[in-house]
């Protein structure tokens, strides 16, 4: 369908009046916000990419004096792929309408393309967090957040709570405790501690959100105990209006070497140059990108979809 003069009627009708989109500096702002920028990016020049994770020695048993060395095998781990997705969207309009177009808000179409593009880009990212619960999978093939995740070497963890709840001061404090004790290698050891937590929450508890993880005192109690939240560990806060359940939160290791997540960049976003229909004389202008967000481990994330 071509953008016609009567779609828009006051570009072309002659009466002074003041035209506005609000976009501007939006375009640079959008491409860095919100989950969008916890996320490892790499750049990719295959039509997918495969990540296989390897499964090390549990344990170093006894040895006896003179006794033979028992031996172990390293051994190939879960498998997970990373496929990309292509995206693109045309704008079509006729020629007179941009010779008509008096405030030139047509001519601006790329603006219009680059900024639906990177909104789609944070849409993608913040979805790994709204599905992680559902249909967002993990490469043992449970949900991204789960309580019973497979390990290779035998056993289980988790990097969900044993019981639902809305963000308060003991729901941090047992995700700390379940990171600290579930955060597991495929051969069953614990990882180190995660030092530095970033805290992924909807509007709907930002403000909440800085008084736990902030605060001098502890919060919501009448005492004068310290918080201990926020001496234990070093907290980012995450605020994502892309987020749609409105009571979940989540905790994301703030060094990207320490989690999964991933977005895949094959082709990045690309304002072709513009055609001209050689019957209609219409414009065409198009935008194209082809990328992939997930997350190729579930160490180093912990979410909860609230009480």
């Amino acid at each position: 369908m071509a953008q016609t003069r009567g779609i828009v009627p006051a570009l072309t009708d002659n009466v002074d009046k003041t035209i506005f989109g609000a976009i501007g500096a939006q375009l640079k702002e959008l491409k860095g916000s919100g989950v969008y920028e916890l996320f490892n990016h790499e750049s990719s020049e295959k039509k997918f990419e495969r990540h296989v994770g390897i499964v090390g020695f549990d344990t170093v048993p006894e040895k006896g004096e003179g006794a033979a060395y028992a031996t172990k095998l390293i051994t190939q781990g879960y498998t997970k792929d990373f496929t990309h997705v292509e995206f693109g969207l045309g704008f079509e309009v006729t020629q007179t309408a941009l010779e008509d177009d008096q405030y030139g808000q047509l001519i601006k179409s790329g603006q219009w393309l680059a900024f639906t593009a990177r909104y789609v880009q944070r849409q993608k990212a913040a979805n790994v967090i709204n599905n992680g619960h559902t249909t967002e999978t993990s490469p043992d093939g449970g949900s991204l957040f789960n309580t019973a995740h497979a390990l290779k070497g035998g056993g289980t963890a988790r990097n969900a709570p044993a019981t639902n709840s809305d963000l308060d001061v003991d729901a941090i404090s047992q995700a700390i405790i379940d990171i600290t004790t579930d955060t597991k290698f495929e051969s069953g050891q614990i990882a180190m501690p995660i030092e530095g937590l970033t805290l992924v929450v909807p509007p709907a508890y930002e403000l909440l959100a800085d008084r736990i993880l902030f605060s001098a005192g502890l919060q919501g109690v009448s005492d004068n105990d310290r918080n201990a939240i926020a001496k234990v560990r070093t907290w980012k806060l995450v605020v994502d209006p892309l987020l749609t359940d409105t009571d979940a939160w989540t905790v994301v290791a703030t060094q990207k070497s320490r989690h999964g997540l991933l977005h895949y960049k094959r082709i990045p976003i690309s304002l072709e140059e513009p055609m001209t229909d050689s019957r209609t004389r219409n414009r065409i202008y198009v935008v194209r990108f082809r990328e992939i967000y997930g997350a190729y481990q579930w160490q180093g994330v912990y979410g909860c979809p609230g009480a």
